[in-house]
């Protein structure tokens, strides 16, 4: 990548080792092809996090096919999904999530894992960290990473009958300067994925740590050109005052756009590597 300098190789302490070693899943985003995980693993990989990425193909039924190394629950693999349905929704994204959480639990030991979500990727993920993220039988969710995600809405596009999912209520209805975030930061207009969030969000585990990544275009729109900033920060107002660590960032010009932020942008790679594995942290030339 232009501006990059490879990081040298660390050796870690025992203590760096047993707070990060965690697989990390990487959950895409609407109609995701594997090329939508593929280029910030990439990034990560050069960084010398780990060496180690495994696909997986989700099938529309929620049975696996597991590409490459065997995953390790003891370590910085890093696990990229594939959506064979990518149409599918957010609300089943969490669903077939659920299943991969408990087969990775049964098959590959996992205890403790790390979830990056890209757009209906991120929504899902932090669903499913809600529901599922301290249940027995499946992996604590140590931390969550979410980039742009539409926690209480997407920018309409017409005919808006086109983009409903009739199975879990999602709307495309949102549009710049039409919400807001009140003083206490919760949103003045609740869209049915927003009123989801807040119906689990009693059951985020206390000790997550929480970096939510969003964009805004500095055009004036106020929005990554798909996810509006007051969709994208609501999630602040279910989370921050019930986990360990809560923290946002903002990346502002073209490389904000909604899916500029996961493709080879240094800027999100850095704050993610930053947060999830700090003895790694990026930096740059330029």
């Amino acid at each position: 990548m232009a501006g990059q300098a490879r990081h040298r190789p660390v050796v870690l302490t025992t203590q760096e080792k047993s707070t990060m070693n965690f697989p990390t899943i990487f959950v895409p985003g609407w109609h995701s092809t594997g090329y939508s995980t593929q280029l910030i693993t990439d990034d990560i990989v050069s960084l010398g996090v780990t060496d180690t990425v495994t696909t997986v193909k989700v099938s529309p039924q929620g049975q696996f096919e597991f590409i490459g190394p065997k995953p390790r629950a003891n370590s910085r693999n890093l696990l990229r999904i594939i959506f064979v349905n990518n149409r599918a929704g957010e609300v089943q994204y969490a669903q077939w999530l659920h299943q991969l959480m408990n087969y990775c639990y049964e098959h590959f030991g996992f205890r403790r894992v790390n979830l990056v979500g890209h757009s209906m990727g991120a929504y899902a993920s932090t669903l499913y960290t809600f529901r599922f993220g301290q249940a027995s039988g499946l992996p604590r969710v140590a931390n969550l990473v979410t980039i742009a995600g539409p926690f209480d809405g997407i920018i309409g596009r017409a005919p808006l009958n086109s983009f409903i999912h009739p199975n879990d209520g999602t709307t495309w209805t949102d549009e710049p300067h039409q919400n807001r975030l009140d003083q206490n930061g919760r949103p003045v207009l609740i869209h049915p994925e927003y009123a989801r969030l807040a119906q689990y969000a009693s059951g985020v585990p206390k000790t997550l740590r929480m970096l939510n990544i969003y964009g805004d275009l500095g055009d004036g729109s106020e929005a990554d050109g798909v996810v509006t900033i007051p969709s994208a920060t609501s999630i602040a107002y279910l989370v921050k005052n019930r986990i360990t660590v809560f923290k946002q960032v903002k990346v502002v010009g073209p490389n904000a756009q909604h899916s500029a932020l996961h493709e080879h942008n240094w800027e999100v790679t850095q704050n993610v590597v930053k947060f999830l594995w700090p003895v790694f942290v990026a930096h740059t030339t330029s």
